[in-house]
């Protein structure tokens, strides 16, 4: 190979790698990185699970989609009463379905458990609204610690799925959803997964999970996402949907890039 050939294919091979490179960081989905949960502070009877798969106006491929979501939390209040003079001793939130005391001086005490709701609920803000879950009265003649052990407040999760009506002739207009259409929804799901099979190619669909637990009480619903259920959309979006593809494929292409770089450098040294 002659020396004037060996740069040219060297340069071509340079170029052709900067053009993958660009090409590959602007196509990456990079609010696919997002960690931050919209869910957060103080909701009523409960803040929303926090989604985890798909995200807001997600391109999907197939008819079938497994949604995901994180799982929520109950907590407890310990309330520990002297039963001689009627003074609160000891009191703790609690996240397990169990609890165990300081050591307490010899006497007769009273626990009580009162349900403080889901994460973010502002039901343990008062007593008073807390549902009472046990009552136990205990009495040691040592200084002892008290243990007590409840059952626990299960919690399940709904899942809503919509169909977004157009208003619009234009279906990739970015205004023409109007309404929405309940096309799916199931309650008591004990797991964070579903799997819903049965959409339609070519439509959006918007969805929304929520939680209920033991007691009775329902947590806000999530923020609602659409999914974009199409089967003509390009190959390419499939493919750097994915945010780590891009970077397989960069490492794999630095690697072919560098060993031809050593190849042509050995082969214009011996020209």
């Amino acid at each position: 190979m002659s020396s004037r050939s060996t740069i040219w294919v060297r340069d071509a091979l340079v170029i052709t790698f900067s053009f993958y490179v660009v090409f590959s960081l602007a196509l990456a989905p990079w609010n696919n990185l997002e960690l931050d949960s919209h869910n957060s502070g103080i909701c009523s009877d409960g803040c929303a699970p926090s989604i985890v798969f798909p995200d807001d106006d997600y391109y999907h491929y197939t008819n079938s989609i497994e949604f995901e979501w994180s799982p929520v939390s109950v907590s407890y209040r310990h309330i520990v009463v002297d039963d001689d003079n009627g003074e609160i001793i000891f009191q703790g939130n609690i996240t397990a379905n169990e609890s165990q005391t300081p050591r307490l001086p010899p006497g007769n005490y009273t626990s009580r458990i009162y349900y403080a709701g889901m994460g973010g609920s502002s039901l343990g803000d008062n007593i008073v609204d807390m549902p009472l879950l046990l009552t136990e009265e205990q009495s040691t003649v040592t200084a002892s610690k008290l243990s007590v052990v409840w059952p626990t407040v299960n919690v399940t999760y709904g899942l809503m799925i919509n169909i977004n009506e157009q208003v619009s002739a234009d279906k990739y207009d970015t205004v023409y959803l109007d309404s929405f259409t309940l096309v799916h929804q199931v309650d008591g799901l004990v797991d964070t997964k579903y799997t819903y099979s049965d959409f339609i190619s070519g439509e959006t669909y918007s969805w929304t999970v929520y939680a209920i637990d033991s007691e009775g009480f329902i947590s806000e619903f999530s923020d609602v996402r659409d999914v974009n259920i199409d089967t003509t959309k390009f190959l390419a979006y499939e493919l750097f949907n994915d945010w780590e593809v891009p970077f397989i494929l960069l490492g794999v292409l630095m690697v072919i890039a560098l060993q031809a770089g050593v190849f042509l450098a050995r082969e214009e040294r011996d020209d």
